[in-house]
């Protein structure tokens, strides 16, 4: 097996041209791991709003809840290794101006804090992923009972997400239900979808939905005078038994219609309001799939 160069410098067994190309592999290594965690600060401040969700939402505002423990040990860990490894990139910096030899310090520093520096690399990027890239969460209830059960555990992602029909999404329902949690539900209807009410049936660009009634029909129907001003609205309300979904709004229902708080009771949502797209079950184990 091929000795790394870390290891023959370790053993005083390096060449000189062997000892060039181990500095020039230690300077690319660390200018990588620079730019990964100076756009993780970044990110985590773009996307503010994820730390909010994971706290007041999610860990109920509770610091020593799993969240909240998440949150504050994402943020211990990236600024513990973007320092680290910034202070080591300043002591390069300086030792190669003044024309002196880096190597030896620099050596000893990631051989001594090896297994400190590899744990906080995992904690950091693994929650990185888990609170800017996904969001997870918990079934509570039985609205999407056929294809969800009450206790599964989901991660959902809203990276580039761009809601579709069919898919089965979480949002946040407080300005529906006044309650400060998420709703998972299936999206029905997408902007630009017609739903006609005829001959006492309702229909979704044209397929049959059985269980939306007329007086729901008119809720989600009336739900459009929030999203849409009084001129725009006849764009979108074609006559008192069709209308059209405006840009930035969807129609979601629960699977399980008969124990489902959904657009029927409190109309269209706002597509902003979507926390993601649930893609993974991974509890129970039994039930484990991706969607």
């Amino acid at each position: 097996m091929k000795e790394s160069l870390e290891k023959k410098y370790t053993t005083k067994t390096i060449s000189e041209e062997e000892l060039s190309k181990y500095k020039k592999q230690i300077i690319i290594k660390k200018i990588i791991l620079e730019v990964v965690y100076l756009t993780m600060i970044i990110v985590s401040f773009v996307r503010i709003n994820k730390n909010a969700v994971f706290y007041n939402i999610l860990g109920d505002g509770n610091f020593f809840s799993f969240y909240g423990i998440a949150l504050a040990l994402f943020f211990v860990t990236m600024y513990a290794m973007f320092l680290f490894n910034t202070s080591l990139l300043g002591y390069i910096v300086v030792k190669k101006i003044n024309k002196q030899d880096y190597l030896e310090l620099l050596h000893m520093a990631n051989v001594k804090l090896d297994i400190w520096t590899f744990i906080c690399k995992c904690l950091s990027i693994l929650l990185f992923l888990l609170i800017y890239i996904t969001t997870p969460c918990t079934v509570v209830g039985e609205s999407m009972v056929g294809t969800l059960n009450d206790g599964d555990k989901l991660l959902c992602i809203d990276v580039f997400y761009e809601p579709k029909k069919d898919d089965i999404v979480v949002f946040d329902a407080s300005d529906y239900t006044g309650a400060n949690s998420f709703y998972i539900k299936r999206t029905m209807g997408i902007e630009g979808t017609i739903v006609s009410y005829i001959d006492g049936r309702t229909y979704i660009d044209g397929n049959l939905c059985e269980d939306i009634s007329a007086s729901q029909f008119n809720v989600i129907k009336t739900s459009i005078n929030k999203y849409v001003s009084i001129t725009d609205r006849s764009k979108y309300i074609d006559s008192d038994n069709s209308f059209i979904i405006p840009e930035g709004c969807l129609l979601v229902l629960g699977d399980n219609r008969q124990e489902s708080l959904d657009s029927r009771a409190f109309g269209l949502i706002k597509k902003e309001d979507i926390l993601g797209k649930v893609f993974f079950r991974m509890f129970p184990i039994n039930g484990i799939r991706f969607f």
